[in-house]
């Protein structure tokens, strides 16, 4: 048997030459491209309306306060404290199947894996895990500091928190804290003081461009009914050089747009995105098979999606083919709902938006996520996603068309 076997590979690979034939590359492992994340995949959970634990009498953490009624400064005190551990650490994965990248030196480096880029990951992890509490809840995070190769301080912002009660846990390095020494520890604790999406991320320098970074979600009062709440989706635009290297140019002493904006090399929703390996000429190992996104739908059902851009530069636009987006809260704040074909969201910006799943059950639909090009820079401006309706297969491809979205003048 083993010998057939072994006669049958040494014809195939005759013939795979001989004849000129080719093998599709293979697919990378979510291990490979976002290490132990379940952001972008079929696996990663839904979202409850609000933590189980410490309920009140009308059953919600917040009492009786609604999005209408509750005031934003009089936050309630439920407690709970929500514990999260977090091992910040270098390590090597290729969201979009890029296998090279700049190191700490500016210089470059080769690998003989088709799949590794330096990166900074919160216990190996991108994007790294989402942090939930309801408002009011104390959430404590104890974060250490296990860089090396270089070894490098570090320090973690809760974007968008007020942090009114403990402004020494805000994560500003040599404004509110030294930075965390490698090999050593420290322990954030602070009040959930605001509600909705937001995200937390590396304050020191721009560790963020590397990967440091997670999406953050505080469950409070409803400002809309839906169905079923998906989840946060991290829009941001992507560098395959290290982050020193994208500093660099922007602290440039120049006029020169290309430089004090960086031009990123892609663009990532929920960290994947594929790469057009064509665009690289210097021998980087590309995959050109990096998974995309994925997300179900069911025909009828109302989701909820929390959209971040936790990019470095880029302003993101974001749709879902055929679909509108009805918007109802903006950065931690409740608004009156309104209509629209496309979401626009500068650095850091957050909104939370309904989506009525108008399709039909077999049907898969691109969703889009577009920098602005006239105050953006990338060689890849198109990150997409996949939804796939209920009776949809998983290797559904989409083919919807987008939306006509007119250049905007760096404005959301």
């Amino acid at each position: 048997m083993w010998t057939l076997l072994r006669h049958l590979t040494i014809l195939f690979i005759f013939l795979r030459f001989s004849l000129g034939l080719s093998i599709a590359p293979r697919i990378p492992s979510q291990n490979e491209t976002n290490g132990y994340s379940v952001l972008g995949t079929l696996n990663a959970p839904t979202l409850d309306d609000f933590l189980k634990s410490g309920l009140s009498a009308n059953g919600a953490p917040w009492g009786g306060r609604t999005a209408k009624n509750a005031n934003p400064d009089n936050v309630p005190s439920t407690g709970r404290t929500r514990y999260y551990d977090f091992t910040v650490a270098r390590g090597k994965i290729a969201p979009d199947g890029v296998g090279r990248s700049l190191n700490v030196q500016g210089q470059r480096e080769k690998t003989d894996h088709p799949l590794e880029k330096n990166v900074i990951l919160v216990n190996g992890q991108f994007p790294g895990p989402t942090i939930e509490a309801n408002w009011g809840d104390i959430i404590q995070v104890t974060v250490h500091n296990r860089m090396d190769g270089p070894p490098e301080g570090t320090a973690m912002h809760w974007h968008g928190l007020r942090m009114q009660k403990t402004p020494w846990y805000d994560g500003a390095p040599s404004i509110s804290q030294c930075p965390i020494a490698p090999g050593q520890s420290f322990t954030y604790r602070f009040q959930a003081d605001s509600y909705g999406t937001s995200w937390y991320h590396g304050h020191y320098s721009a560790q963020t461009v590397d990967g440091l970074l997670g999406p953050m979600i505080i469950h409070g009062p409803k400002v809309a009914d839906y169905d079923e709440d998906l989840g946060p989706i991290m829009l941001g635009d992507y560098h395959h050089a290290d982050y020193l290297s994208v500093v660099k140019e922007v602290v440039s002493v120049t006029n020169d747009f290309k430089k004090y904006v960086p031009t990123s090399d892609n663009n990532l929703i929920n960290g994947k995105n594929d790469y057009n390996c064509s665009q690289i000429t210097d021998g980087t190992k590309c995959n050109p098979n990096a998974p995309l996104a994925h997300f179900r739908f069911n025909s009828g059902k109302t989701y909820r999606l929390r959209l971040i851009n936790s990019g470095a530069a880029a302003l993101q636009r974001f749709s879902i083919d055929g679909h509108k987006l009805q918007v109802i809260a903006n950065d931690f704040t409740p608004i009156v709902p309104y209509e629209t074909e496309v979401v626009s969201l500068g650095v850091g910006q957050r909104s939370d938006v309904l989506v009525k799943a108008i399709g039909k059950p077999t049907d898969a639909v691109w969703m889009r996520a577009t920098l602005a090009k006239n105050c953006s820079r990338s060689t890849t401006l198109y990150g997409k996603g996949v939804i796939l309706y209920e009776d949809a297969p998983e290797g559904s491809k989409p083919n919807t068309t987008a939306y006509n979205l007119p250049e905007i003048n760096c404005a959301n």
